[in-house]
This record gives structure tokens, C-alpha cells and sequence, in this order.
């Protein structure tokens, strides 16, 4: 029998606290590339250092924390390999999880030290912190909007296959990806659905980054780019309009504006499908209220419970019909336009 002792409620919380120190950590090995700079077998410190031109005993230093995290492999106080996670972290592995661990950048730090201060104040302290709000950031900031496009893309490509399966696609013809941005969800939507049609949807500046198979591949023969502003309104019609991971930047008063821009332009029956993190209480994980608060920090956004949903959906002029799981970390929020 175990003699060893559960840690104390004080402890947990401790450790909890210490986590800025694991993010850290992580995040230090993703800018400094080391994955990419360990080679198939074990790599001397002074080597993997030369590659990576950081000074080699600060970097066994970070390298021996690396490997108590399973990050890396000590061969000798001198030398480390790879393990499993290590090579997750490489540029060509699967999946771009190195696109997501940078996709902060500096601003992600600054913000979430401000969280006492937000919620002091109720409200997004960005703009007091960085003198603008968020897009304008990315906007005249070009390195960090493209590292925030690319991990959005990695994280949120790996669930389009379970999205698109789950979406009510019954009875439609066509189908607008709103905020589409690179349109990796309307391109998987028309590749699994050949009898579809699609509108991409976003402003002018985006599609400088939309996939090529939109843009002059087979499927641009189903799709129609069009650019605009859905703050102001959306002019073409769909039978499925669905917001993947954009409505949770904003706050309700406009979301609710952007669902009557959309309402405006639908037919009477269009589903209109919001693809957010859903909040649940008592919550079932810590990603979704974290996300929460990420909102709140940096856009001035919000998750939604089934139960925002709804009102939402009512102060908009629209029919609820209710949440649909997708076996990720995305729930659908789906209405209908009324009659």
C-alpha cells in the first residue's frame, strides 16, 4: 500500500499558481525552435545552443526543465533527445501545434496579468493597455496577426471534419462561412458536400490569406468570395449562415446586431449556426471558462451557456432550436430565421 499523500487543498492551489512557470517554460522552447534544432539521436547542449544562438548553460538550464515535463529526454547532463512530445512540437509534425503554443505573442502575457484588473473593472482593458482595440493591434502589427492567423488555423482545422458532420446541412444549398477567414471550414464543408454551394464571407483585407482551393482550385466554381462588413449588413442570401469561433469576440449587443444584418438578407427558414465553446455550469472543464476570460482580457468577447444562447437568439428576431455536441471543443448554437 502507497504511502504517499495526497497534497493539500493549499498545495493544489500552489501548484495551480506555479502554472505561469510551466507556460513559460513550454513557450520558451516553441521561440527558440528547439524541437527543429535536436537532431534523430541524442544532440550535445553546445550544439543544439550554436543552432539556436542561445548561450549553452542558460539552455541546459531550460533543457533539464524541459525534460522533467517529458519534453525532451536527458541523455546526459550534457546531451538530450526526443521524446514524443518534444517532436509534436517540431515544424513538420502533424497537427501545427508549434503555430498554436506562438500564437499569442507578447500581448497574450501582458493581458492575462491585467486579469484582477478586468474584472475589477468589468470590462476589456486592452485598449487601455495597448492604446487600441485588439484588430486594430493585429492590423498594424503584421507578425503578430500573421502568427494569430496560423495558430487559429492549426487548432481550428483539426476539428472541421467533426464539425462538418455535425452541422444541420439538411435541405441546404448553400452554405456562408461568416469571418471565413482562410476558409478551411467552407472548403471542408464543400469537399464532403458536392451538391453544395458556398459564400465566404469576410473583409477585403482577408483574402490575401484565403485557401487556394477557393480562390482558383476546382471547388471556386462553388464558391462565391465576397467581401464586407456584417456589422453593417450581409448582402447575399444562404440557407446556412455558420460563425466558427467569430460571435464569441463580441459582447451580446453586437452579436445581436450582426444576427439581424444576417436575418435581413436570409429567407424565412435559414439556419443561422454559431460553432463557440460552450460555457456550462457547474463548468466540465477548464478550457472553456479559461476561454471565457481570454474574451474578456483581450477582444471584450464571451462564451455562452445554452441558456445565453437563447436569449440571444430571441433578441435577435430568431427561432432557437437548440445545441449540438461535436465530439471537440465546439458546441453548435443553431436558430432559425423566422417567417
Amino acid at each position: 500500500m502507497s504511502s504517499k499523500t495526497e497534497p493539500s487543498p493549499a498545495a493544489r492551489v500552489r501548484r495551480l499558481s506555479n502554472s505561469v512557470h510551466d507556460a513559460a517554460i513550454v513557450r520558451a522552447a516553441a521561440e527558440l525552435g528547439l524541437a527543429d534544432a535536436v537532431g534523430d539521436g541524442p544532440t550535445p547542449v553546445r550544439e543544439i545552443a550554436a543552432k539556436v544562438d542561445a548561450e549553452p548553460k542558460a539552455l541546459a538550464r531550460l533543457l533539464r526543465a524541459l525534460a522533467a515535463y517529458g519534453i525532451f529526454e536527458q541523455v546526459t547532463p550534457d546531451a538530450y533527445q526526443h521524446t514524443e512530445m518534444s517532436r509534436s512540437m517540431r515544424r513538420d509534425a502533424p497537427g501545427g501545434l508549434i503555430h498554436t503554443l506562438l500564437t499569442p505573442a507578447d500581448w497574450g502575457w501582458v493581458m492575462w496579468g491585467k486579469l484582477a484588473d478586468a474584472v475589477r473593472a468589468g470590462k476589456c482593458l486592452f485598449p487601455d493597455v495597448f492604446g487600441t482595440d485588439f484588430f486594430t493591434y493585429l492590423k498594424d502589427h503584421p507578425d503578430a496577426q500573421a502568427r494569430m492567423f496560423r495558430g487559429m488555423t492549426s487548432w481550428s482545422d483539426q476539428m472541421n471534419p467533426q464539425l462538418v458532420r455535425a452541422l444541420p446541412l439538411e435541405g441546404a444549398r448553400t452554405v456562408a462561412d461568416m469571418g471565413g477567414g482562410e476558409g478551411t471550414l467552407l472548403r471542408a464543408i464543400l469537399e464532403h458536400n458536392p451538391h453544395l454551394s458556398g459564400v465566404w464571407f469576410d473583409i477585403e483585407p482577408t483574402l490575401a490569406v484565403v485557401d487556394d482551393e477557393l480562390l482558383s482550385g476546382p471547388l471556386s466554381e462553388r464558391c462565391a468570395l465576397v467581401t464586407g462588413d456584417y456589422f453593417r449588413e450581409v448582402p447575399f442570401d444562404a440557407d446556412v449562415y455558420v460563425f466558427k469561433l467569430t460571435l464569441h469576440m463580441y459582447e451580446d449587443d453586437d452579436s445581436e446586431q450582426i444576427l439581424r444584418n444576417v436575418a435581413a438578407s436570409a429567407k424565412p427558414g435559414a439556419r443561422i449556426v454559431i460553432a463557440d465553446p460552450l460555457l456550462q455550469d457547474p463548468p466540465e472543464s477548464k478550457f472553456v471558462p479559461s476561454m471565457d476570460l481570454h474574451m474578456l482580457l483581450v477582444m471584450g468577447g464571451k462564451e455562452r451557456t445554452e441558456q445565453d444562447y437563447a436569449a440571444l437568439f430571441e433578441r435577435a428576431g430568431l427561432d432557437f432550436e437548440g445545441i449540438t455536441p461535436t465530439g471537440t471543443d465546439l458546441h453548435l448554437a443553431v436558430a432559425r430565421v423566422r417567417g
